[in-house]
């Protein structure tokens, strides 16, 4: 058999992202976000995304809401564990300046499979009895026609491109997370086109001998990306933990906008590369958070 390979470099993956898509993120809360590919869409400057999150969003829906290139964000919740709500997403949700779909975290469940399954909507009885139906009119409540129940239809959602992290695949695109899987798989399952960040790549032979630990198999993965701590300041699962102090600087800077600009310049836009971003981090800070 004929495998095609599918590594590419951070850059190249980039590219694969343009203004006005449908973006998805991968990870939870504060968790296995592919927050090197996050800088590099800020650094690109692609705007106007439509920007979908797991049940819960964090730094890397914030990030790239502060930097300008979000219009709307489907999210339940975007914050961070102690956090609360995260800055930019406050100030400019306060200000009317992203449109926020409202939407619950099973209702995003609902969203993807819809979309994976290729369905107008999936139904559910979430929703039923609150506000939430009359601020979010693309939940529709209908009769179904088999026991004439009441339920709420969730259209799908539909990712240009979905953008995740895990722990590992090879170069053909097998895909194996270590940890919770989150909404990840339903996102690739859902998306035109998805990017992999992973901590390592492995040979096929090492894949092909666990195969159960698969998470996303390669036919619906698109790209491939080697990124060491690429989930910076975030955590990986079982590889290194949440950076407080990164943090705390990001909470400090996103105080203004004076600031926060200078927090971009340092950790983005004055960096040539994710190796350059990581040397500003410095090296004993990351070993500091390995679990390994």
């Amino acid at each position: 058999m004929n495998r095609r390979g599918k590594l590419t470099t951070l850059e190249e993956a980039g590219h694969l992202i343009q203004d006005g898509m449908i973006l998805a993120i991968g990870g939870y809360l504060n968790n296995n976000h592919p927050m090197a590919l996050v800088r590099e869409i800020v650094r690109r400057n692609i705007k106007h995304l439509y920007l979908v999150t797991c049940i819960a969003a964090g730094i890397e829906a914030d990030l790239l809401i502060g930097a300008g290139c979000v219009d709307t964000i489907q999210a339940p919740f975007v914050g961070g564990e102690w956090l609360g709500f995260m800055p930019n997403f406050r100030k400019k949700a306060e200000r009317g300046e992203i449109k926020i779909k409202e939407i619950d975290e099973h209702h995003t469940l609902c969203s993807l499979r819809a979309a994976a399954f290729d369905l107008p909507f999936l139904p559910t009885r979430v929703g039923l009895g609150t506000d939430l139906l009359q601020v979010n009119k693309d939940l529709k409540v209908f009769n179904d026609p088999i026991r004439g129940e009441t339920l709420v239809a969730v259209p799908p959602i539909k990712p240009d491109v979905a953008i995740l992290h895990a722990q590992r695949a090879d170069a053909y695109g097998n895909v194996q997370h270590r940890g919770s899987v989150f909404l990840d798989h339903l996102m690739a399952q859902a998306a035109n086109k998805v990017i992999v960040m992973v901590e390592e790549v492995v040979p096929l032979e090492v894949i092909l001998a666990d195969p159960k630990k698969t998470t996303i198999p390669s036919y619906i993965v698109d790209a491939v990306v080697r990124v060491p701590y690429g989930a910076h300041p975030c955590s990986s699962h079982g590889c290194y933990k949440l950076d407080e102090v990164y943090y705390r600087e990001y909470l400090n800077a996103a105080k203004n906008e004076e600031t926060y600009r200078t927090h971009l310049d340092h950790y983005i836009f004055n960096v040539s590369s994710h190796e350059e971003y990581l040397e500003k981090i410095g090296i004993k800070r990351l070993l500091g958070l390995s679990m390994n």
